[in-house]
């Protein structure tokens, strides 16, 4: 859930308006898009299958390989850290 919430919310650093814009027009080059069109497929899709299911009389937890995305979120956040601007020294 977490990981969708920041796909949910990151657009914007990127100047756009969904993940899935940042993904087929964030000029990142080529790694940095296939790295988050798979953040993108495999975040989401696993998020949706249990936020989305109604509770069932017997349910299996998300096991750490499957919400295991922490390569990709750390390239995004990496991105998100380079292009953000630094805040000036001189203006406490």
């Amino acid at each position: 859930m977490l990981i969708r919430a920041i796909l949910d919310h990151v657009p914007p650093v990127f100047n756009l308006a969904k993940f899935e814009h940042v993904v087929a027009n964030y000029a990142g080059g080529k790694s940095f898009k296939e790295t988050m069109e798979h953040l993108q497929e495999t975040a989401r899709k696993i998020a949706d299958a249990h936020l989305h299911e109604r509770m069932r009389p017997s349910e299996v937890l998300p096991t750490p390989q499957q919400v295991n995305c922490g390569q990709q979120l750390d390239i995004l956040l990496g991105e998100i850290v380079r292009i953000t601007p630094k805040a000036s020294s001189a203006n406490p």
